[in-house]
């Protein structure tokens, strides 16, 4: 999975629950909170690394892994 689609389900959920909240709509907050759910899983499932398998840093998206220094690809 991509990094970036991860990052835009987790902000783009986030959104998404403001603007339910906001104007009263339960079914957008709640698509909201399936966006964020469904970023967060897949973060937690596909971000490691492709050889030593561990996870990598959640904030940054490095090019090298930070542990066995192979390179992403």
């Amino acid at each position: 999975m991509s990094y970036w689609l991860m990052r835009i389900l987790g902000v783009g959920g986030i959104l998404v629950m403001l603007i339910g909240g906001l104007t009263g709509r339960t079914v957008i907050g709640a698509l909201g909170i399936i966006c964020v759910l469904a970023g967060t899983l897949q973060m937690n499932f596909f971000y490691h690394c492709p050889h030593c398998k561990r996870d990598l840093p959640k904030r940054t998206l490095p090019k090298t892994c930070p542990y066995c220094k192979k390179p992403l690809d």
